[in-house]
């Protein structure tokens, strides 16, 4: 998302959006299949403004988080690292075993559309307007030790 200002604060009630909130497939960057690996630098068509920094490319790491000034293989959460970090999925998975990693930036009106009424939906008291949105998705990628898939 292209946030401007927004705080990004913790979001518990995500669990009830529906599967495939986004849609995804169409003309994506899919990253390489390699475990623990990341896409290359990935540069935003908005600056990013999160907690106080702005950033102009990401990179979609295959562990599930995205990071904004180089890769990042760990698969174990980092706490206080110095690092600007979007955790959405960390977890120890291994693309090379099948599944899809893949992202894009949006900025058609249906997916700005959503992505403003579920900031509204969850965040009433915060005004916001959504400009562009950076969809990553991770399809049916199992974990490392080949147990199961996740998909987000």
């Amino acid at each position: 998302f292209s946030l401007s200002e927004f705080p990004f604060p913790t979001f518990n009630k995500c669990s009830v959006l529906p599967a495939n909130f986004l849609p995804f497939g169409n003309g994506e960057i899919v990253t390489p299949r390699l475990e623990n690996g990341s896409s290359e630098a990935i540069t935003l068509q908005l600056p990013f403004k999160f907690f106080g920094g702005t950033h102009n490319q990401t990179f979609v790491n295959n562990n599930g988080h995205l990071t904004f000034t180089e890769p990042l293989s760990d698969y174990i959460p980092l706490l206080n690292s110095g690092r600007d970090i979007i955790a959405p999925l960390w977890t120890q998975l291994d693309n090379r075993r099948g599944g899809t990693i893949s992202c894009r930036e949006d900025r058609s009106s249906a997916v700005l559309a959503l992505v403003t009424a579920a900031i509204d939906r969850y965040f009433p008291n915060i005004t916001f307007v959504a400009t562009s949105a950076f969809v990553a998705t991770w399809d049916s990628v199992p974990y490392q030790n080949g147990e199961g898939v996740r998909s987000n």
